[in-house]
């Protein structure tokens, strides 16, 4: 495993009232990417093994978009609204054109941003998430979302439920992961963040004609579509479905894992988003 020193403390800017928090690391020179993330996380919620050796080979930037973590004002109810405010960041830091890694909420986020600001995305990363008007989450995924109050240890297995399969390997790895996001976490997310992801993803779940996903072949980057075999939070049929309605998009499948496949196995997926970043045939 790299040693890749991940910075933990904040860096700060301004931009149209808002106070917005990140932090920039890896290589000076080349594309940046930017990591979008889940639901209800911060920027601290990326697995440091993961960021580590994409931060090895070019310029990483995680933020907390509007509301969350140590970025002020409030989340918005939307999707459309998020990508908005994701928008203005980007732009705030002087970047003409970044990469962008986005995992389940934070992928749709993505999508939004590709379709309002075409030229300020190359790449585009998609981990665990769906088009709007996908495959739903079963009954007890809602529910478990919206559960209030519990102990630590409830908070951790719904956790393990919503990122791991019930494999023994698959938790495992999914423990060592969420030891390692533990060990640097400083701050959490509110119950408005909650809330209002919660409303936005409701809204973009809501169910719409089959030709409303013609929407997607307007996704003229290339995309690389990743998740695990089972995933229970974003269904792996979405991945699918965008696989096939986005013109230049590649799926890889993980095998013996879920929404968090990124985290079961950090250097392998890196080591894919490096190949397809780095791509010239792409």
């Amino acid at each position: 495993m790299t040693t890749f020193h991940i910075p933990t403390q904040s860096n700060f800017i301004e931009a149209e009232g808002t106070r917005y928090a990140y932090r920039t690391f890896g290589r000076e020179e080349g594309v940046p990417l930017v990591l979008f993330v889940h639901f209800r996380g911060t920027m601290e919620n990326w697995d440091p093994a993961l960021l580590a050796p994409l931060a090895e080979v070019r310029p990483v930037i995680v933020f907390d978009n509007k509301g969350i973590g140590e970025t002020d004002g409030e989340t918005p109810t939307t999707i459309t609204e998020m990508a908005q405010d994701a928008v203005t960041f980007i732009r705030a830091l002087g970047l003409e054109q970044v990469d962008v890694l986005g995992f389940s909420i934070g992928g749709m986020v993505a999508q939004e941003v590709a379709l309002q600001e075409k030229t300020l995305i190359r790449k585009m990363v998609l981990a665990g998430t769906a088009p709007e008007a996908g495959v739903n989450p079963s009954q007890e995924v809602f529910e478990r979302m919206n559960r209030h109050g519990g102990t630590e240890q409830d908070g951790i297995n719904d956790f393990m439920f919503f990122f791991y399969g019930d494999t023994e390997t698959s938790r495992a790895a999914g423990m060592a992961s969420l030891k390692r996001i533990f060990a640097q976490k400083q701050f959490d997310s509110s119950d408005q963040v909650k809330e209002a992801q919660l409303q936005a993803i409701a809204k973009w779940a809501q169910p719409k004609p089959k030709t409303h996903y013609e929407w997607l072949q307007t996704i003229e980057h290339p995309v690389l579509v990743t998740n695990g075999v089972k995933d229970v939070m974003a269904p792996t049929e979405n991945s699918y479905l965008l696989t096939e309605k986005i013109p230049n998009a590649q799926l890889i499948v993980y095998p013996d894992a879920g929404h968090g496949h990124l985290f079961q196995f950090p250097e392998l997926f890196a080591a894919h988003v490096n190949l397809f970043l780095d791509s010239d045939a792409i």
